[in-house]
């Protein structure tokens, strides 16, 4: 079992000394430092300490917030992170956010669930937001690169003989992309078809 600490400033002209006699006062027996910047998820200290726990392990820190400056579902999804991997965590400077002691099951639980409950209540924000807005007639996906008027009239020049380099050329897209649309289905198709196309689209 391995009594962890980790420090962190936001730059490069800011000292760790302090943060660090703090851990190795709490007994941190390795402490990882790095300076980076809170609202970086993807911290390379961070991610490394998380890697090596084991059960049985402590994570120290001097402060939640040197952690993730990320909000609170981010806060908790670190410690839930934590937990997962059998070890405990406590900070310094919040005396509530200590899972060591004998209650430290029941706040791993608990953080665990808000972060789970968290989680789902975004995505299902996300899903009904989404919804909406294709009731709304909004459609999703990528944009697509000419409009339609623009397709008919490079489809015209296609059949009227004009290579399909120069077509691209006129309509800065590349020859792959006329070469789709002037094929034999593609052709075929008429501005009314693809009105209808649309109008399915924001309806559907």
């Amino acid at each position: 079992m391995t009594i962890f600490g980790y420090a962190r400033v936001s730059t490069s002209g800011q000292e760790l000394d302090i943060q660090i006699a703090q851990l190795e006062a709490a007994g941190c027996e390795r402490v990882l430092c790095e300076k980076e910047s809170g609202m970086n998820d993807h911290r390379r200290e961070l991610a490394r300490l998380l890697r090596r726990l084991r059960k049985g392990d402590t994570v120290i820190v001097p402060a939640l917030d040197r952690l993730t400056r990320g909000g609170p579902f981010r806060m908790l999804s670190v410690l839930a992170d934590i937990t997962s991997r059998g070890a405990t965590y406590k900070s310094l400077a919040e005396p509530w956010a200590d899972t060591t002691h004998e209650l430290g099951e029941v706040l791993a639980a608990l953080v665990g669930y808000i972060a789970r409950k968290t989680r789902d209540d975004i995505i299902r924000r996300t899903r009904e937001g989404r919804e909406r807005a294709r009731r709304n007639g909004v459609r999703f996906g990528r944009k697509p690169k000419l409009t339609m008027a623009e397709r008919k009239a490079a489809r015209d020049q296609c059949l009227a003989g004009k290579s399909q380099e120069a077509v691209a050329a006129a309509f800065r897209v590349s020859a792959s992309t006329i070469s789709r649309l002037c094929s034999s289905n593609d052709s075929n198709r008429t501005v009314e078809e693809e009105s209808c196309d649309a109008s399915e689209c924001k309806l559907g």
